[in-house]
């Protein structure tokens, strides 16, 4: 009799552990989204990263980091983009005439300057951009077609009247932003023609001089929701966030300085 009394409190304690069971909340969803981004912004989204985390543990945000042109093409293309971060506005004008992003998620995000650099030891000195055509500067990174970087440095260098002799003494970089300081960090180049907020990511570089703003078109970041993405609820509170005075803070440490748009 004890036997059966045993067994039989046994069997209610299992049915309800079940009932307990069933009634729990199931686990938390993990949402991965995928942003497409150009490196202009890199190291302050990689900082901002984990704050996002820490508030929405159950968001993992997959980084792509690429120049404009290849970026442009993958979205094209169809690639699973959930969002998408321009270091310029035309291909984000060209992605929604296609109908690929959805037009209100559109932000424009931040703006910085363009900077020459060099390794942190190296005894170059330059007070002017012209000097970039002189002959005692033999190497020169800079960003070809793919990259925005490329093409704001080509404006720069055609309004000095310096490009073709710039660019025929040029190391140029194919990808995405970040090959220009690679180039010059490992001495590969004697300087290197980028955004600030590269420059601001390395203390293997110096800041040897800063183009005048008025040498090119205003440098204006860009972001939106890609129109196919499966979250695109997450992904627009991911750029709500981008866009908050915590995220503010940290891109202006690397000189990003924040649009309204």
């Amino acid at each position: 009799m004890k036997r059966f009394g045993w067994m039989a409190l046994c069997l209610i304690t299992l049915i309800v552990a079940l009932w307990l069971g069933s009634c729990s909340p199931p686990p938390t969803q993990v949402i991965a989204l995928n942003f497409c981004s150009a490196g202009m912004v890199r190291s302050a989204l990689e900082e901002l990263d984990a704050t996002y985390q820490q508030e929405h543990p159950n968001v993992v945000l997959n980084y792509t980091f690429a120049g404009s042109k290849t970026t442009k093409a993958a979205i094209e293309q169809g690639e699973p983009f959930d969002g998408v971060l321009f270091a310029e506005i035309p291909p984000l004008d060209d992605l929604q005439a296609k109908g690929l992003i959805l037009p209100t998620s559109r932000k424009e995000l931040v703006t910085t300057d363009i900077v020459v650099i060099a390794p942190v030891d190296s005894p170059l000195q330059l007070s002017d951009l012209r000097e970039l055509a002189s002959d005692r500067i033999k190497t020169v990174a800079i960003g070809g077609k793919g990259p925005a970087i490329g093409r704001y440095t080509h404006a720069l260098l055609t309004r000095l009247g310096i490009a073709q002799i710039v660019e025929s003494k040029a190391i140029q970089t194919k990808v995405d932003v970040r090959e220009v300081l690679r180039t010059v960090e490992l001495g590969e180049a004697e300087v290197g023609i980028t955004f600030l907020s590269e420059a601001k990511s390395s203390d293997k570089v110096k800041v040897l001089t800063t183009a005048a703003a008025e040498l090119y078109e205003p440098i204006r970041s860009g972001v939106a929701v890609v129109k196919t993405s499966t979250h695109a609820q997450e992904m627009q509170t991911y750029l709500d966030f981008l866009t908050s005075e915590r995220a503010k803070a940290v891109f202006q440490r690397f000189g990003l300085h924040p649009l309204v748009s």
